[in-house]
Formats: C-alpha cells, structure tokens, sequence
C-alpha cells in the first residue's frame, strides 16, 4: 500500500469524540469445552434497519495458536418468515476501525451523528430485504477484553473470525439458516474475506460457501508496504500492525521500530479511527512517531518479509468465485495491486468477475458497488452460473 489515509480505511467518519468502553456484555469468557462457533451469549438491540430483528453476539473464535477465545460482533435476522431451505447468511467484515477493545463496531450499534452501525455495512438494506442473515464480526481482540491484541490485517485470525461469525448464527433461536453463505469486505474486511474463502472447506466444512466479495482488499502485503510511510495517518497504519504482529508471532517490534519510539507506538495504538473526533486524537498521536519510526526495513528484516507473504491472499484456492470491486481513483489500494492480484487469479483458472470503478475513490468504494455487489450474491445463492471475465 502507498501510504494508508486513515479516513480511507475507517467506517464512514461520524461525529464524537469519545471511545466506546467494552460493558460487561464484553467480559465474559469462552466456553473452552465448546467448539469455534458456539454461542455464548446473545443481547438483543433496537435495529436501525428496518425489517430486521438485531442481535449483538458473543461467539467461540480460534487464535492463530489454536486457543478458544470469545469475539463480539452483530446479527441481523430478517423479520420475514424463513423461506423454505431456510434463510443465506451474508457475512460481512468491516475495514480498519482501530485494533484496540473500544474500536469494535458492535459498540457503536446506537446512533451517535445521525449514523449508525448498520449504516456502515454496505448493501445491508438490500440484503434484509431479499430474506438474508447478517453476521458482522468485529475480529479478534474489538470489544472484548480478554481475547488477546488484535491480529490486525493477520489473514488466518480474520478469516476464522468471519466464518465463526456464520456459525454462531446459526445458533441464534429463529435464524433458520440454509447453511450457504457469501463473504462481502471492504480494504482491511476485503483481505479477510478473501482469507475466509480460503480457509472455509476445510475451517466449516458443515458450511457451502458460494462465493467472496471483496473491494479494495489489500493482496499483496509486501509489496504494498514498500513505499516509507511519510504522513501521520500511514504511520498510525503502520503501528498498527507492528505492535499487533509483534504480539501475536511474538517477534519484538524493537526488531523493525526504533527502540525510542516504542512509547510513542504504545500511545498511538491505543487509539480508534471510528470517528472525526476519534481520528483526529489518533493522528495526533501519531505525530509522535518518527518520518521513518524503524531500525530496520520491514520488507528485509527476518522474519517479516515471510509473515507479510503469507498474510497476503491468494496462496490457497479461494473456496469459491470471486467479485473483486477496485475503484481507479484509489490512492490506498491502488488499482495495479488489485489488478496483479486478479491477473494471477485468473492464470490460477480461478472464476473472477473483477469490476473496476472510475472516478470512485477507497473510501467510497464499497458503498459505490453494494448494488452490484447485492446483484451478484443474490445469483450465487439462486445457484446461477458466476460471471468470468478473465481473459481467454
């Protein structure tokens, strides 16, 4: 990635100041005994989509290592009876919002500037209104407390995150579910979706995955980390994932971050980007960290080239067709990553349908084409042949 604006990777950006505090809802353990997906705990709210009952969750997820851990999301059910067969689950995973417990989107399901959570799930209307489930995970680490750092942008952990998200659903007393789903992201969520494509067969094999949406996913992580961070925002980015891979491949970030700067790093990680005021504190925090806060590049220092490699997507058979959206005006995913990403896909034999937007920037991308986007799942769920405009 050139360099990450942080408003390009965020929620759209809403008004306040304060960060949400995880309740008690958030603090409670994992059922250790259970599998990955079993439900914990379930805590109705007042939807702000219409035709739609809304439930925030408490589901069992893995770690990397393969230890049970609860992780918090939402799920929407619509209010329409079931269909035969049972209702499809979309399952959506959000873009970069912060990777500390406050940055979790099922914190802000309220109104809070005239937004909401569900307004920041793109095509959410549209897949209420065609009878679908929607399970929106807020990863590893975002909003409970007692799940470990955040892995943020670590494909494996995302991608089981997502999945999980599908099984405690089916969990939810009245969800009926089908047991097909389809996985829809935007940037940092486009990475996980393409990760949980991956994982799906062999992760939640009871499941068919029937196809990934993704816009703007970061594909090739060390190629697009490449370029020196010079602003606040890309710098923020940056912390981001050295604290949180230096935690959770237990690698010390002094081994790439100036030792010097390891406090500064600390103060900023803490910080979320959900909204205006909330990006603001960041960036300020983030003037704290040096134009080049490293010792050592990243991209050759052992082993971080190889854990960059292997949290990009695409070293796995993608579990189903793929909807790749790039916007042309994108200065965060830029469009030739996308492009390479597919182009290999494609020499792979892999069924992609890629889309390219003009004029539509990072930010606006998924919003842009979550008609599109609804269109194409709609197809997959009714068993219709995906489009593929791979050449030849």
């Amino acid at each position: 990635m050139k360099i990450w604006p942080a408003a390009f990777f965020l929620l759209p950006l809403l008004a306040g100041c304060g960060i949400p505090r995880p309740t008690a809802f958030y603090r409670q353990p994992a059922q250790p005994a259970a599998p990955h997906g079993a439900l914990v705990s379930v805590q109705p709210f007042i939807p702000s989509v219409h035709g739609a009952s809304a439930y925030r969750v408490l589901y069992n997820s893995e770690t990397i290592h393969g230890r049970i851990i609860p992780v918090s999301g939402v799920v929407y059910v619509p209010s329409t009876p079931a269909p035969p067969g049972g209702r499809n689950v979309v399952a959506w995973a959000h873009p970069t919002t912060g990777i500390a417990p406050g940055c979790a989107p099922s914190l802000d399901t309220g109104v809070i500037g005239g937004l909401t959570m569900a307004g920041s799930i793109p095509g959410l209307k549209d897949f209420i209104a065609a009878g679908d489930v929607v399970a929106a995970t807020d990863y590893q680490g975002m909003g409970v407390t007692d799940a470990g750092a955040n892995p943020y942008l670590i494909g494996q952990s995302e991608g089981q995150n997502v999945l999980d998200s599908v099984l405690a659903a089916r969990r939810l007393p009245g969800a009926d579910l089908s047991g097909k789903f389809v996985v829809w992201g935007h940037s940092q969520g486009g990475q996980a979706a393409l990760f949980a494509g991956q994982l799906a067969a062999s992760y939640t094999p009871a499941l068919h995955l029937v196809g990934v949406a993704a816009a703007a996913p970061p594909t090739d992580m060390l190629g697009e980390l490449t370029a020196p961070f010079k602003s606040n925002s890309g710098r923020l980015l940056a912390a981001y994932i050295y604290y949180s891979w230096s935690l959770t491949y237990h690698v010390p970030i002094t081994s790439v971050v100036a030792p010097q700067v390891v406090p500064a790093v600390q103060v900023a990680v803490r910080k979320c980007i959900n909204t205006i005021g909330e990006g603001i504190s960041a960036l300020i925090a983030a003037k704290a960290l040096n134009p080049l806060f490293w010792d050592h590049p990243p991209q050759s220092t052992p082993p971080w080239p190889g854990l960059l490699n292997e949290n990009s997507p695409g070293n796995a058979p993608p579990g189903g067709p793929l909807l790749i959206v790039q916007g042309l005006k994108d200065t965060t995913v830029e469009p030739h990553w996308t492009e390479s990403f597919v182009t290999a896909a494609c020499g792979r034999h892999e069924v992609v349908d890629f889309k390219k937007l003009k004029g539509v920037s990072h930010l606006l991308v998924a919003y842009k084409s979550a008609p599109l986007v609804a269109q194409w799942m709609a197809a997959r769920f009714a068993g219709e042949k995906a489009p593929d405009n791979c050449p030849g």
